[in-house]
């Protein structure tokens, strides 16, 4: 299992049950909101999905969150993955 330990602007931290440690970047798209991201294990292969929302003010993140069914995601490739 792949668990998600932070992340903090565009590097992902994680930490898998196969005992790897690592952390990957991602480069988000400009103008979109939401980005989805496979996370994926470099030993094992272990995969973990997951979402970051790009906003400006907490007024925008509640927006978001309210509305989350119709915002638009979009899939970026995870890179410089460093265990």
């Amino acid at each position: 299992m792949l668990n998600i330990l932070k992340h903090k602007g565009n590097t992902i931290y994680y930490k898998c049950s196969c005992g790897t440690q690592g952390m990957c970047s991602v480069k988000p798209i400009k103008d979109t909101i939401a980005i989805v991201v496979d996370v994926v294990c470099p030993v094992c292969k272990e995969t973990e999905r997951i979402t970051l929302l790009q906003y400006q003010t907490e007024e925008d993140k509640s927006m978001l969150l309210r509305d989350f069914d119709n915002v638009d995601l979009t899939w970026v490739p995870s890179f410089n993955e460093e265990v």
